[in-house]
């Protein structure tokens, strides 16, 4: 999955500080999506110490956030809002470098997405900084 030019534009503002986790979904129910946000939030620290920022993408409409209801306040994210899931639940891993490391179409687990981050050279240098110190 590429990225296009204006979601790598919308997302720079995290470039180098966040890494961010898309959630796409064609539907607010779609239940894929309710058990993706209930497996993130079983481990809400480990997702802070992995710097991750997360976006729902839903029917169009970005929310920041793990809500599973509709009252977070949708926010202006225009390169996210135009791109359309080629399946009805998508969700993609951004490095600190703006690129895409990982993308599914089907639940990602906390294990697998920490799995992943935990092995990238910047986390590695992360986590040995915090060690040092």
């Amino acid at each position: 999955m590429i990225i296009s030019p204006s979601n790598a534009q919308s997302l720079s503002s995290h470039r180098w500080k966040d890494r961010v986790l898309v959630i796409y979904s064609t539907d607010s129910s779609n239940s894929t999506l309710l058990n993706q946000i209930k497996e993130l939030k079983k481990d809400e620290k480990g997702l802070h110490d992995r710097k991750i920022v997360i976006y729902q993408s839903i029917k169009g409409k970005v929310k920041q956030g793990m809500t599973e209801n509709g009252n977070l306040e949708v926010i202006e994210f225009e390169g996210l809002k135009r791109r359309k899931p080629s399946s009805e639940f998508e969700i993609h891993l951004i490095g600190l470098d703006g690129g895409v490391k990982l993308t599914k179409i089907e639940l990602l687990t906390n294990k697998e997405l920490f799995g992943t981050i935990d092995q990238m050279p910047m986390r590695i240098s992360e986590m040995k900084r915090r060690k040092d110190n």
